[in-house]
């Protein structure tokens, strides 16, 4: 049976049928974690006979350090693919990756000169940056997935980066999702190579998680399974990677309308979070989930953040998320971090994951399907 749950204050859905789910506490008894960092396992798993994996508390940095690492590869087409790789490690490092420039440049809370700590394959996640931005620009996030185990990958899309945009939409549409295979291959390649750093970091059968914002959020739901139906007239086109196990998106992009209601093809676990001060957008973010139908899937809307909430980097002036008018920076990316780690966290099977998306109130509202 399909059970609508919604979180809110005011519904966003009439569909199925409507209950509270509250997420405004957390337990702390059984999220405890383990020395290696694994949740802790307990209780019954029904007629499988296995333990469930329990979450951990998602509310707070995981045990492992962040690490980060760069490196360079070549797309499909021969292009220079710049890679940003997060992995969890064993102890801190002294050297804090700095992202940016000269001019342009944010201290971060991962380490360079520390080694990943893969003695067992990583989930991971495959990122995809939004138009004429960088692979780090949601850095917040993807540090402190590191510290619960995630290995995260993100790409600079040649063509279309904060530092180079040249190449022409239409184009971008097809180029972006091959750019998110290309890197996760390569990232296969690596952990298969016992002198690479990330040597048996993961396991390719177990597949990867696609998330994006902006641009980065067509390109997520595109590769995991959205058809792009037409785009000037073009056929209609199926970018899907069938490694993808789960897809969330950030202030998503319709791509000029070419996904409308393409997303009703997605078959894996769908988390979308969008603004509804959003002056890019808009909110985009609503029509495209409503035309998912996968199992699980959740919407997250924030009231009063902007398009640039979800990339505060570019905060230069006042506006779409910048400034005092708006969902404090701090609070919203730690909603942001835990919502997203929470929900895949429900995806793999935690118990006790889907109960720690962050409450409802006047700033986030909430609509769900879980089963």
């Amino acid at each position: 049976m399909r059970t609508s749950f919604i979180l809110a204050l005011a519904c966003l859905s009439n569909q199925g049928t409507l209950s509270t789910l509250d997420t405004g506490t957390q337990g702390t008894e059984d999220t405890s974690v383990s020395d290696s960092g694994e949740g802790e396992t307990g209780g019954d798993s029904g007629d499988t006979g296995m333990p469930l994996e329990v979450a951990p508390d998602y509310a707070l940095p995981g045990p492992w350090t962040a690490g980060h690492l760069t490196d360079n590869t070549l797309n499909r087409e021969g292009s220079p693919l710049i890679l940003r790789v997060w992995f969890p490690a064993g102890k801190e490092g002294a050297e804090p990756r700095v992202y940016g420039w000269d001019d342009f440049n944010f201290e971060g809370e991962s380490f360079t000169d520390v080694q990943p700590a893969c003695d067992e394959p990583r989930p991971v996640m495959v990122h995809s940056h939004g138009d004429q931005s960088v692979g780090w620009e949601m850095f917040f996030l993807h540090e402190f997935a590191a510290t619960h185990g995630w290995l995260v990958l993100a790409m600079d899309h040649p063509g279309n980066t904060l530092y180079g945009s040249s190449q022409d939409y239409g184009e971008l549409f097809s180029q972006r999702p091959a750019d998110v295979m290309d890197a996760y291959d390569w990232l296969v390649t690596e952990s298969a190579d016992p002198g690479s750093p990330l040597s048996g970091c993961v396991d390719e059968s177990d597949g990867y998680v696609a998330t994006g914002y902006s641009f980065g959020g067509y390109t997520a739901y595109a590769t995991s399974g959205a058809l792009v139906n037409g785009i000037e007239g073009r056929e209609t086109l199926d970018h899907s990677d069938d490694r993808v196990t789960a897809v969330v998106t950030f202030a998503p992009w319709n791509a000029s309308g070419s996904l409308s209601t393409g997303t009703s093809a997605i078959t894996v676990p769908v988390l979308t979070l969008g603004a509804d001060r959003d002056e890019r957008v808009g909110t985009q973010y609503q029509d495209l989930f409503s035309s998912v139908t996968a199992i699980p899937r959740v919407l997250g809307g924030f009231v009063n953040a902007g398009h640039l909430s979800f990339a505060a980097i570019y905060c230069f002036v006042p506006g779409d998320g910048c400034g005092p008018d708006y969902h404090a920076i701090e609070d919203f990316e730690t909603r942001v971090r835990t919502a997203t780690l929470a929900f895949l966290g429900h995806a793999r099977g935690q118990t006790g994951a889907i109960e720690q998306l962050p409450a409802a109130d006047e700033e986030l509202v909430w609509e769900m399907v879980l089963e």
